[in-house]
């Protein structure tokens, strides 16, 4: 679960509009804390993108730097449920509401990866979501090739793998091929924009 967490951290993080070492800090101290008080049958100990979509519309109205106040705010109210004992009445949420929140979460995150996937840069950020979208349908002839062909390969390849051979690490995998295809590809003319060049912080 931590290898998977690890990746999968920043990736959310960068989809609510934060930075990749902001969602490794919490994939590395959330769990672990979480694992030295005890564990929840009703918590995520790491990352997690039920509030992607939250996240973003704060951080893009606010600034990154109101997100830990929301992870404060957000510790208050979980310590509030669970010396009320409220967490009992999570089972009576429907299946149906949650299968329905849960593929608004899955629409949200990969529609806000639409400028990385094409390769759309420079494109004015919006505070709506629907905005965004917008925004990058209404550029896509400005998509790079270099961009959106291996994001289509990999994307291609790794739901194959899960849809074929489920229950396998294979986001680790593909991870792992596109750190090696940015590595190769480093320094070229017609090289595809690496995690370095957009957070240079990171280095």
């Amino acid at each position: 679960m931590a290898m998977i967490s690890i990746p999968l951290s920043s990736a959310l993080s960068i989809a609510s509009g934060c930075t990749p070492v902001m969602g490794l800090i919490s994939a590395i101290f959330g769990p672990a804390v979480s694992g030295l008080i005890g564990g929840s049958h009703y918590n995520i100990l790491g990352p997690a993108g039920a509030l992607v979509n939250i996240n973003s519309k704060l951080v893009a109205e606010n600034g990154v730097e109101i997100i830990p106040y929301v992870a404060i705010l957000t510790g208050v109210f979980t310590l509030v449920c669970w010396f009320l004992k409220l967490e009992q009445y999570c089972m009576l949420i429907p299946l149906s509401v949650l299968e329905g929140f849960s593929l608004g979460v899955a629409t949200t995150i990969g529609l806000s990866q639409l400028r990385n996937a094409f390769g759309l840069k420079n494109l004015p950020k919006h505070k709506d979501f629907y905005m965004n979208v917008f925004e990058s349908f209404k550029n896509l002839d400005k998509a790079q090739s270099n961009e959106y062909i291996p994001f289509a390969i990999f994307f291609v390849i790794l739901f194959s793998l899960a849809k074929f051979l489920p229950g396998r690490p294979w986001i680790i995998l593909i991870a792992f091929c596109g750190l090696i295809y940015g590595f190769f590809t480093d320094g070229s003319a017609n090289k595809p924009t690496l995690l370095k060049d957009v957070y240079p912080e990171m280095l």
